[in-house]
């Protein structure tokens, strides 16, 4: 089995993309439960049995916002990059540097 340098320097979007989604998902269901505790804490602490308060709801959902938004901007990259890709080969195109 031959291993190139390119194939190891290579980002494997796949399962970066999935392991983005599912980081993510499981973010939003803590953000969600966390701001539900914060409204609803007796459900909630119940649920939970009793792990999670109001207080640890409040601090919890005061936290997760960093990872959300990191996780968010981490969704949306390779969309950025596959848009500027396109939009700097239609430059290329439109001034004749494409050969």
């Amino acid at each position: 089995m031959k291993v190139s340098l390119t194939s190891i320097s290579k980002i494997d979007w796949h399962f970066f993309r999935m392991l983005v989604r599912w980081l993510l998902f499981a973010t939003i269901l803590l953000f969600v439960l966390s701001g539900y505790g914060i409204s609803e804490p007796r459900t909630v602490e119940s649920l939970t049995f009793g792990l999670l308060s109001k207080q640890a709801s409040f601090e919890m959902h005061e936290i997760l916002i960093i990872p959300f938004a990191v996780l968010m901007f981490l969704h949306i990259l390779p969309f950025l990059i596959r848009l500027f890709r396109r939009i700097s080969h239609r430059s290329d195109v439109k001034h004749n540097r494409v050969s």
